[in-house]
């Protein structure tokens, strides 16, 4: 699968941005995939046309190294050239492009501990959970920009992995944030060209009674999370999910969605 958005003149800014970052990590052998919601943009808005509410003004990438000597390389490279620069502070994978963008370059592979998390250097104080970085990498589809730049982007099922371990992790620092853009997901996720393939492949879904059309959006997009992770692979979002669906519960995602709190819940 792949997307053209090269006609896009307002997508100028990204193109410019994966060029740049294309220019130093080829030469240093480090893949990258562009994630969150610039992701979610192009995977939502200009593939299927829906309407956002919130557009975003950075971009997130993961980069894939085998240690932490190679991240470091990366990022000195990044600075050291004219494209990139650094701000005063402990988020060392914030950077901004010359035009005034930002982006977070995110590792992952072989940094990563047993448990799929890594510590950011020097003290270790800050972890990041890398649940469903390489299955979203492994999925990523390839996109044309402006200037026949391509970038490899996750798809809508990883994304909504990623909003999930994104949302127990800044629940309370980001209230709503990632809660809306995981029902954002849930809600058009028949819309977002799945619907002949549910009626191929998922007929179970429409041979109901009381059909629904979101909600057997939000049970195809179960059925893809699960089939990306593996049946074994699915315990992490559980663990986080299980509490939220409790009627007696603090239901907080659901509070969270800006949505009526039965439907949340449902969904």
């Amino acid at each position: 699968m792949s997307l053209d958005f090269s006609n896009k003149p307002e997508l100028a800014a990204l193109s410019h941005l994966v060029r740049a970052l294309q220019r130093v990590a080829d030469p240093l052998g480090i893949p990258f995939f562009l994630m969150g919601a610039a992701a979610r943009d192009l995977m939502v808005h200009y593939a299927h046309g829906i309407e956002l509410h919130r557009a975003t003004q950075d971009a997130d990438f993961a980069v894939m190294v085998r240690h932490w000597k190679g991240y470091g390389e990366l990022r000195s490279a990044l600075i050291g050239g004219r494209d990139f620069s650094s701000q005063p502070g402990p988020a060392t994978h914030r950077l901004h492009h010359r035009s005034g963008m930002p982006l977070d370059i995110v590792p992952f592979g072989g940094i990563e501990r047993q448990d799929r998390t890594f510590a950011w250097p020097p003290d270790e104080r800050e972890v990041f959970d890398c649940f469903g970085v390489d299955e979203a990498f492994a999925a990523s589809v390839e996109v044309t920009l402006p200037e026949e730049t391509l970038v490899r982007v996750a798809p809508v099922t990883a994304l909504a992995i990623l909003k999930i371990t994104a949302w127990r992790d800044r629940k309370y620092t980001h209230p709503g944030r990632d809660a809306r853009d995981l029902f954002l997901f849930l809600r058009h996720y028949m819309d977002l060209g799945n619907l002949d393939r549910a009626a191929a492949e998922h007929p179970d879904l429409f041979a109901v009674a009381d059909f629904d059309h979101v909600e057997a959006g939000a049970t195809l997009l179960g059925r893809d999370m699960v089939a990306l992770v593996g049946e074994g692979g699915c315990e992490p979002l559980l663990s986080i999910l299980r509490p939220e669906t409790d009627e007696q519960g603090a239901l907080l995602l659901a509070a969270q969605s800006g949505m009526e709190i039965g439907r949340a819940r449902r969904l």
